[in-house]
């Protein structure tokens, strides 16, 4: 049973039912910000299970991207900077650039949703995405 819905102005869809940007993508990570057409910040979705890295690790020095992680469905072990704890079901993570992150699945499945955006700058979609 779909349940999208659309109307002038607004669009509401599960995030399991949206589709990668690219017909040779894995169906496990969907670009929300591509299928919205948001074009104010970069939003992800990633589905794996148990043992599998959902975002390997690395910084966003370059980038200056702050981000957050929310755990839509499941459970994650966070690495932030050598430090590892657990984010369950529901928890929020906020990461400024210069933390080292990773991301790795401990339910199946598990959907992590990933916002990030440059304080002060327009953002840039970057080329994976092209």
């Amino acid at each position: 049973m779909s349940t999208a819905s659309r109307g002038t102005g607004w669009m509401i869809e599960h995030v399991d039912d949206v589709p990668p940007v690219k017909p040779d993508w894995p169906a496990t990570w969907k670009s929300l910000r591509h299928h919205f057409n948001i074009t104010a910040f970069g939003i992800n979705a990633v589905t794996k299970d148990a043992g599998k890295v959902l975002i390997p690790e690395h910084t966003e020095v370059q980038s200056g991207q702050q981000e957050i992680y929310f755990v839509h469905k499941g459970a994650v072990a966070v690495t932030l900077n050598g430090e590892q704890m657990t984010a369950a079901e529901g928890s929020v993570v906020a990461v400024e650039p210069a933390a080292l992150r990773k991301f790795e699945a401990t339910a199946s499945p598990t959907t992590l949703l990933v916002i990030g955006a440059t304080p002060g700058s327009p953002y840039e979609i970057g080329e994976w995405e092209r």
